[in-house]
């Protein structure tokens, strides 16, 4: 296995890791990567405008301390959340501190598996593949690209377009019940039939 398919799945890994970690409300989709830096008290988020750059993460090593700055004037909220979990990212793969030397390719490639397989978990992609894009999209909260080539990249280590020719499709009462819509019905007592 080469350095970049390496960092892949590290980072693949790393993803489903927090999954574990965090609550089952964490847990529903769209994702709030915000509830997930909330666990770390090392990290700052700031929003403002980054004069059309879309975020960037940084390290203080003095501090021992991140800040996340990401442009929420310029980028939609899609695009915002994408980045977020891509900074996200960065600082979970260790890409400030002990991987620093590591190629910015690799960085970048492996900080967009993070965010991809955090914001759109693979078990999930599997299970919408057959849904219309304007529903999946809301679904995960992110945009039709990151979508996009979030497929490009399970069809590259995976074969995705292929196995989900086989897999049954869930229905979207089934999909319901790993969204946050879950939590009203559940608060108002219906069944997710």
């Amino acid at each position: 296995m080469n350095l970049l398919n390496y960092n892949l799945h590290y980072a693949v890994s790393m993803a489903h890791y927090i999954h574990k970690k965090i609550s089952y409300e964490e847990r529903l989709l769209p994702i709030n990567v915000e509830d997930i830096i909330n666990y770390r008290p090392d990290i700052k988020v700031v929003k403002e405008d980054l004069l059309g750059l879309d975020g960037y993460s940084i390290y203080n090593g003095i501090t021992s301390k991140y800040v996340i700055a990401i442009d929420d004037i310029n980028f939609d909220l899609a695009r915002q959340r994408f980045t977020l979990a891509h900074e996200l990212g960065h600082i979970f793969l260790l890409h400030h501190t002990k991987y620093k030397y590591l190629s910015s390719f690799i960085k970048e490639k492996s900080a967009d598996a993070f965010a991809g397989e955090l914001l759109m978990p693979r078990k999930m992609m599997y299970k919408t593949a057959k849904f219309p894009p304007n529903y999946v999209l809301n679904v995960y909260g992110v945009s039709y690209r990151a979508y996009n080539m979030r497929k490009i990249f399970l069809d590259e280590i995976e074969n995705f377009n292929q196995k989900i020719e086989n897999e049954k499709s869930m229905s979207l009462q089934d999909v319901i019940q790993y969204t946050k819509h879950s939590l009203i019905l559940n608060k108002f007592n219906f069944e997710n039939r």
